[in-house]
């Protein structure tokens, strides 16, 4: 186990360790009970104050990915190795049981309820955990399975997000950066011992879906509340509200221990804190706040994420299309018998020679084509299918950012992307493409990459000169869709990224994905 604790600098432990025990020295403050007053309360350690210690400290970047437990990150170089490692911070007692780590709440309304509701059939009078789970083994074992797949594909996005797209090499498969993950957790000793707050590092890994096995269920009220562990972990998942606990074995990963202090009287040195006792006085100036808005993912079913799987774009002009069919039938007329190939050229015909233009339309050409691919299948032969899948598919990597409700976003922030979108004294865009380029770089990764604002009402953002590589980074790491696999709001639920956010810097665009909350939504957010 490659442990970051050991390789950060010492100076900068210091620190951290400094920001962090101060804070606990004034627990005594926060003693609720009157008996707490005859006991030795456990020192306290706010978890939004450890991360921005933390970031403060080892000058790691906060990101707080989706809805997986990623706080921060940090760049470290180790034998001319750069790794990029992703945290996971936590604040829990020493005596405290498992952590939540990972909630499924729109996933397992949609996929999960027929399993859930048969694990309760199957235990209605039983009253032994034993029988429960004889009954609900293969239950217990295909619902970790899918929510180890949920898990892993969070984590994955994760960390290709993190790595971006210049650290890709995309023909060749390899990535320029390590990208490694751990938990690193503070662990407070409990009530009437001796105060100390304990640092604490585990790994952060995928489920291993090869060596899951199941414990069973934790009681017998909650037969659908179930442990189970792999190589790595034991975790517990509870459907009520669909969440992934694990258990840190908390007293095993104590790497230090940092002793507490009490301040003698917690409620006399807030009593005579003052600005003007400080050493290091606040200046009286608002800092500027960056601009910023944000917004659901909205998904088209031909268009935007989605645009690779609308109608084909090969050339009409000059009958082209025609040309291509024709030729497709001379090349593969000694290979593929005659009833097939008649078959498959019928279909192309139907498909590339027809205009689909309504909703309805598309959706019958999809239809038709997925009848086509299904029966090409069958042959084994790639170069076909490379060939046919060319004709009728837009490329496989292409993808539109989209603004909603563009005319109004531009006509409310005509400067956001660019100096102005409009042509001065007018409510006409501006049509030179210099003038509608700027630079955007996405968030955690750094990568940027020169963008302009295009089409009609300025409503997509496409990149110059990257753009398949742009697409298949989102398409294939980022969502985790497979070639020509449509986007679903399914398959955002699961990676944890329903929302983009776009702030504004100096001299450039700063784009990351996000999850954003329905019921506690950003106050930047643009609908």
């Amino acid at each position: 186990m490659f442990l970051l604790w050991e390789k950060l600098p010492k100076d900068q432990k210091e620190l951290y360790k400094k920001l962090i025990t101060n804070f606990a020295s004034l627990s005594e403050a926060f003693a609720q009970k009157s008996e707490d007053k005859e006991n030795i309360v456990p020192p306290i350690v706010n978890s939004k104050f450890q991360e921005t210690a933390f970031q403060k400290s080892f000058d790691a970047i906060g990101e707080d990915i989706g809805n997986t437990s990623y706080d921060a990150s940090i760049d470290h170089i180790d034998d001319k190795i750069k790794r990029r490692f992703l945290i996971g911070i936590k604040t829990f007692g020493l005596s405290s049981g498992d952590q939540k780590i990972a909630q499924f709440k729109a996933v397992s309304a949609d996929q999960w309820t027929e399993i859930i509701d048969k694990i309760k059939e199957n235990s209605k009078g039983l009253t032994s955990k034993k029988d429960i789970n004889k009954i609900n083994h293969d239950l217990y074992l295909t619902l970790a399975k899918k929510i180890a797949v949920v898990r892993n594909s969070r984590i994955q996005s994760s960390e290709e997000n993190i790595k971006g797209f210049n650290n890709r090499d995309y023909h060749s498969g390899s990535s320029k950066v390590f990208v490694e993950a751990v938990y690193h957790v503070l662990m407070p000793t409990p009530k009437n011992s001796k105060p100390e707050v304990l640092v604490g590092e585990t790994t952060y890994t995928p489920i291993d879906l090869e060596s899951i096995i199941i414990d069973g269920c934790t009681g017998i009220r909650n037969p659908t509340n179930f442990t189970f562990h792999d190589v790595n972990h034991c975790y517990k998942y509870t459907s009520a509200d669909s969440q992934l606990l694990m258990s840190f074995n908390n007293k095993s990963i104590v790497l230090e221990k940092w002793p507490v202090t009490y301040v003698k009287d917690a409620f006399k040195f807030f009593e005579n804190m003052s600005i003007d006792n400080l050493k290091y006085k606040v200046v009286s100036t608002r800092s500027k706040i960056a601009e910023s808005h944000s917004w659901y993912i909205d998904i088209k079913p031909y268009s935007g994420y989605n645009a690779f799987y609308g109608q084909s774009k090969m050339a009409r002009k000059n009958k082209y299309r025609e040309k291509r069919i024709k030729k497709f039938e001379d090349d593969y007329s000694n290979v593929i018998a005659k009833k097939d190939l008649d078959y498959i050229v019928d279909h192309l015909k139907i498909l590339l020679l027809n205009n689909w233009t309504t909703e309805v339309d598309k959706d019958k050409m999809v239809s038709i084509r997925l009848e086509l691919m299904q029966f090409v299948n069958q042959f084994y032969n790639q170069k076909v299918k490379n060939d046919i899948g060319s004709m009728v598919y837009r490329p496989a990597n292409e993808l539109e950012l989209r603004i909603p409700k563009s005319d109004k976003f531009h006509q409310q922030y005509p400067s956001f992307f660019v100096k102005n979108i409009f042509i001065p004294g007018s409510n006409k865009y501006v049509t030179n493409k210099e003038s509608r380029t700027f630079k955007l770089m996405f968030l955690p990764s750094k990568d940027v990459i020169d963008a302009y604002v295009n089409q009609q009402s300025r409503k997509a953002i496409e990149s110059i000169g990257s753009q398949k590589i742009l697409g298949k980074w989102i398409l294939r790491d980022i969502f985790q869709l497979k070639e020509y696999e449509p986007l679903t709001y399914n398959k955002l639920n699961e990676i944890g990224i329903n929302g983009i956010r776009f702030t504004k810097r100096n001299d450039h665009i700063e784009l990351q994905f996000i999850w954003i909350d329905p019921e506690n939504e950003p106050d930047d957010i643009w609908k």
